[in-house]
């Protein structure tokens, strides 16, 4: 059947992942948080939206980029399946970009400055750097954790939004190895020189194990230290709880990890990871 124009509509919803979007979002409002701001202030609100308008333009453009590869990975996807046009896809990855550093620059220079420079992060990533080892999955943390701190910046102050920056980056280290490991087909027809092309699966699986060991001892650290109390806790336990089912499971099928949802699942240790960082902020 043709496609109709809720279709298209329905389709750029999803190019611009609504979810990821929004964990964008919360992160800042949590960076705002151990900054000291209690409420959602007008000023940090406006931080977030920004923050999740310049993600929603890097996932379009992502994908964009990644046409070919999600034609084997992903080819459900919106624009290997036709369901929007490569052009239009760009025209709302323009304007959600515009609209999202325009609110960062409003906001003032240091926090307009620090979203550009996100934004041009996402665009070399996606443009230069996703194909090769390493740098690619590194920089996809380094942006995953500079949410927390774009958040504090809006709030005047740096607080302790190195906590969650660290957490988020180790975490996103590790889940962008395993992303490699499940597009691992697509990747090599396209040429890629991902971590498991270049390194092999079983090192990959083992570096993603690494990370998620260190990571499942770092994040106690807080409670540890007395900087936060039991409420943070049990959220954390739960996310050691899922770091350690998702090595299991990389170790399990580390050659066929394609279309297990495994990178999918992690998000779950987003969302408790967030939650772990409020509770240990209430609980000071």
């Amino acid at each position: 059947r043709s496609v109709t124009l809720i279709d298209q509509i329905l389709a750029f919803g999803r190019l611009i992942r609504p979810l990821n979007c929004l964990i964008t979002g919360l992160s800042v409002l949590v960076g705002g948080l151990t900054a000291g701001v209690l409420g959602p202030e007008p000023h940090l609100l406006l931080a977030s939206s920004s923050a999740g308008l310049v993600a929603a333009a890097g996932y379009i453009f992502n994908d964009l980029i990644d046409v070919d590869i999600d034609r084997i990975n992903r080819p459900d996807r919106p624009l290997p399946a036709g369901l929007i046009s490569p052009r239009r896809a760009a025209l709302g990855a323009q304007l959600l970009a515009l609209l999202g550093l325009s609110l960062a620059w409003w906001l003032g220079p240091i926090v307009g400055l620090f979203a550009s420079i996100v934004a041009g992060s996402l665009f070399l990533y996606s443009k230069y750097l996703k194909m090769g080892p390493l740098w690619g999955n590194l920089v996809v943390a380094l942006l995953a954790a500079s949410a927390f701190p774009y958040g504090a910046l809006a709030a005047n102050s740096w607080g302790r939004s190195w906590i969650p920056a660290l957490f988020a980056f180790l975490f996103h280290w590790g889940r962008e190895i395993v992303k490699d490991l499940e597009d691992l087909e697509g990747d090599r027809r396209n040429g890629a020189q991902t971590l498991p092309i270049r390194w092999g699966q079983k090192r990959a699986a083992a570096l993603a194990s690494i990370i998620f060991l260190i990571l499942a001892a770092v994040v106690l650290f807080p409670w540890l230290s007395e900087l936060y109390g039991w409420p943070f806790l049990l959220p954390v336990l739960l996310v050691d709880a899922l770091l350690a089912a998702t090595m299991v499971r990389i170790w399990m099928c580390a050659s066929q990890l394609q279309g297990k949802g495994l990178s999918r699942l992690l998000t779950a240790g987003v969302v408790l990871g967030l939650a772990a960082i409020v509770a240990g902020e209430l609980s000071r």
